[in-house]
């Protein structure tokens, strides 16, 4: 599972890549969750991987495989592209 230190970084790295000079949105966060998506599409299924970031305000961030956030936070967790599973709850904030 992911620290709230590491929560702190990616919510600065959020900021940084949206331009918001506010980097204290890690105490809002909620819950981290690694989703793979299977869309079935003609002959091949299309694999969506991404992360959602939820927010207690109710909003979320979808960090999408070809971001580079992706990657850094599946390193945090030690996660690998061959994960099958849909779900995995990498951070949940247990003061809610």
């Amino acid at each position: 599972m992911i620290t709230i230190d590491d929560v702190k970084q990616i919510s600065q790295k959020i900021s940084l890549e949206n331009g918001i000079l506010d980097d204290n949105l890690s105490e809002d966060v909620s819950e981290i969750v690694y989703r793979i998506d299977v869309i079935e599409c003609d002959d091949a299924p299309k694999i969506d991987r991404h992360i959602d970031i939820e927010y207690s305000f109710g909003d979320y961030y979808e960090v999408h495989e070809e971001n580079p956030l992706f990657h850094f936070i599946c390193a945090l967790c030690s996660l690998s592209l061959a994960q099958e599973e849909e779900e995995i709850i990498l951070y949940e904030n247990d003061e809610e």
